[in-house]
C-alpha cells in the first residue's frame, strides 16, 4: 500500500509541473483491473458481432453476403481485349483470370483473399505473394465492380470497364 501511495505522490508532483492537466492515477488495484474488464469485454463483443456478419460503421458492407463471381471485358493494348473474371468467395479467397483475345497461351490467373474497406466503397484484392501487387476495384453497386489503378484511383481516360455480377 505504502509503494502505491508513492507512485500516486510521485506521479502527481511530476504532473504539477507540467501545464496540462495530469492524467488521473490509479490507486485502487481493484478499480483498474475492473476498467480493464470492461475494455476487454468490450473488443470482444465488437469481435463477436463482426464473427456474426455485422459489420462496424456506416456503409460498410457485408463481406459474405457481397461475394460473387463478376465479369466483363476489359481493354487491351496490343489485342482485342481481356476477358476478365473474378470469382470472390464467401470465405476471403479470390480467384481472378484474365483471358487474353487471339493470344496462344493467353490466360493469367491470379488467387488470394479479397476484403472491403471499412467504408464499403472499394475491395482489396491481396494476391499472398511478393511478387504481385494488391489490386483494388470500387464497389459502383451490390452488382458492379470498377478496376482502379494503383493509386486507387480511376483510370484517367480509359473507356468505360465494369465487372458485372453473373448468375
Amino acid at each position: 500500500m505504502n509503494r502505491i501511495l508513492a507512485v500516486a505522490l510521485a506521479s502527481l508532483a511530476l504532473a504539477a509541473c507540467q501545464r496540462e492537466a495530469p492524467a488521473p492515477v490509479a490507486t485502487d488495484a481493484p478499480a483498474a483491473a475492473a476498467q480493464a474488464t470492461d475494455a476487454t469485454a468490450v473488443v470482444a463483443t465488437e469481435t463477436t458481432m463482426a464473427q456474426a456478419g455485422v459489420q462496424p460503421g456506416p456503409g460498410a458492407i457485408d463481406d459474405k453476403a457481397f461475394a460473387g463471381k463478376f465479369t466483363g471485358t476489359l481493354p487491351c493494348a496490343d489485342c482485342p481485349g481481356i476477358d476478365e473474371t473474378l470469382e470472390l468467395g464467401a470465405d476471403g479467397s479470390f480467384t481472378l483470370t484474365d483471358v487474353y483475345r487471339e493470344r496462344p497461351q493467353g490466360t493469367a490467373t491470379l488467387q488470394g483473399t479479397w476484403s472491403s474497406d471499412a467504408d464499403g466503397k472499394r475491395i482489396r484484392l491481396d494476391p499472398g505473394s511478393k511478387t504481385e501487387v494488391d489490386r483494388l476495384f470500387a464497389i459502383e453497386d451490390n452488382d458492379t465492380l470498377v478496376p482502379l489503378g494503383a493509386d486507387g484511383e480511376r483510370v484517367a481516360g480509359a473507356p468505360d470497364m465494369r465487372l458485372k455480377r453473373g448468375k
